[in-house]
């Protein structure tokens, strides 16, 4: 039987940093993602590519830390899905750390705001260790999936 899950991704890139097929490409991954972490029927994702300034200000807003942050996630409340925003500008600093590209530390990203919108944490080490454990299973199996192009 074929999965009846569902996944609408709308990723919005107000820095313009990257081009449409990593564009497409984020959309897959969260979605592909999801179908390994959820047993919701339907998603609804937006990821939002931003700058340094824009995600220090949701940070202190929301949270009371008034610094910059790599990535925040806002779950809807009513349905499964919500909100990614991730700092490009933070993400280009932080690719250096591994030695990848942008698009790898984006693809990373996306991960972990998927992990946190399925009900995944990250405040403790050990807890955040796990969750990035998990983050690089999914990136691998994505990147090594036969169905796709990558």
């Amino acid at each position: 039987m074929a999965d009846q899950r569902a996944c609408e991704v709308e990723l919005v890139d107000l820095t313009d940093s990257i081009d449409s097929e990593l564009a497409v490409e984020l959309g897959e991954l969260c979605c592909f993602a999801l179908q390994r972490e959820s047993d919701e029927s339907s998603w609804t994702i937006s990821i939002a590519l931003t700058n340094d300034e824009h995600l220090t200000r949701l940070h202190d807003e929301f949270m009371g830390i008034p610094e910059a942050t790599d990535i925040m996630t806002f779950p809807d409340e009513d349905q499964p899905g919500g909100d990614i925003v991730i700092s490009v500008v933070q993400a280009e600093r932080q690719r250096r750390d591994e030695g990848w590209a942008l698009a790898q530390e984006l693809r990373f990203l996306v991960l972990h705001g998927v992990l946190h919108l399925t009900g995944w944490d990250d405040a403790t080490d050990q807890l955040r260790s796990a969750m990035l454990e998990r983050q690089r299973a999914i990136l691998e199996d994505f990147q090594t999936d036969p169905s796709s192009s990558r």
